[in-house]
């Protein structure tokens, strides 16, 4: 069995088990990142990228991005492979994606969905909660700066690292300061804020500005919970938002899977006295209530006023709060 070892400035002796490992996965990775650091969104490295997709966005210039996973997902797997096997191609491209992460940063502490920005789709220049766009590279930060697990190995130098550290620290100050207030009161956060402004933004046309109940909020949240010694900001940030959650739960409700008449596979809200709490995706600024929304960007009040086509095709009801609720109590 091939070990590798090293002897890491802490002390600790690590060691990375490389038998039977197939690491063509990374080689695809470093491969294919974009000349700016990043990567793409949605490639499948297993089976292979989409090599001319990538051309296409390595001459454009457009396609690097945080949506979806993508940048922090790659970098993951980079950390690992070069743990495993000192590669220094591993690293290197690691370093590159990490510099990439931290010029995107706007001065505010906020992140953009994509960078370069881009020019077809405005709404990437909004700092994105969406997906846990912003939560993944705020958690790769400070994984980087505290050299956790896999990133210890990389031996990121400390001048990067308090880089990582003050990014991760920017990061936390923009999402306070995105928290909307409604009375008067701290609530939750939209998926995407404006990058200047910080106020609540849309995105799709279906992805109207709103208060996020069982999607982005839920991440932001869990995020906040896991800092050592939060300040007093910190500790209201997560109890207003967890309280809103609390207040905003659907009860008696559940989502009924169907035939409709159609003969298509369907779903609905119908009464059931006692269902586990759910919570809508999008909450509309103004009176804090349910929202969906089709393709035509007109809010409706119930799931079944929009086409089957958005109603089938998104997540717009769900429970991951209730995880929020039995963490912090």
């Amino acid at each position: 069995m091939r070990k590798f070892f090293f002897l890491a400035a802490a002390g600790l002796l690590l060691c990375g088990d490389i038998s039977g490992q197939d690491w063509s996965v990374a080689d695809s990775i470093v491969k294919y990142q974009m000349p700016s650091g990043g990567w793409p969104k949605n490639q499948n490295w297993k089976n292979g990228a989409d090599a001319a997709y990538m051309r296409r966005c390595g001459e454009t210039g457009v396609g690097s991005t945080i949506d979806n996973g993508a940048t922090t997902d790659e970098m993951r797997l980079l950390a690992k492979a070069y743990t495993a096997t000192f590669d220094q191609r591993y690293r290197e491209s690691f370093i590159k994606g990490l510099t990439y992460l931290l010029d995107m940063q706007y001065d505010n502490g906020g992140f953009p969905q994509f960078f370069p920005v881009r020019k077809e789709a405005p709404y990437s220049a909004h700092i994105t909660f969406n997906d846990n766009a912003m939560v993944n590279v705020l958690r790769l930060l400070r994984d980087v700066s505290d050299e956790r697990e896999d990133f210890l190995a990389l031996c990121v130098s400390e001048t990067m690292r308090k880089r990582c550290a003050d990014a991760f620290n920017r990061g936390v100050q923009c999402i306070l300061k995105c928290q909307v207030k409604k009375n008067g009161k701290l609530s939750v956060w939209c998926q995407q804020h404006h990058e200047v402004s910080l106020e609540p933004v849309g995105a799709r046309a279906y992805e109207l500005p709103s208060l996020t109940g069982h999607g982005e909020t839920v991440g932001i949240i869990m995020l906040l919970s896991e800092i050592p010694n939060p300040s007093q900001e910190v500790t209201s940030a997560v109890s207003s938002a967890v309280g809103w959650l609390r207040e905003h739960a659907i009860r008696d409700m559940m989502i009924e899977n169907f035939v409709n008449a159609d003969g298509k596979k369907d779903k609905r809200l119908v009464n059931k006295k006692g269902a586990p709490l759910l919570w809508a995706r999008y909450y509309d600024l103004e009176n804090e209530e349910p929202m969906f929304c089709d393709r035509d960007g007109i809010p409706k009040k119930h799931l079944e006023e929009i086409g089957y086509e958005r109603r089938n095709g998104y997540s717009w009801i769900g429970d991951t709060p209730q995880k929020v609720l039995d963490l912090v109590k």
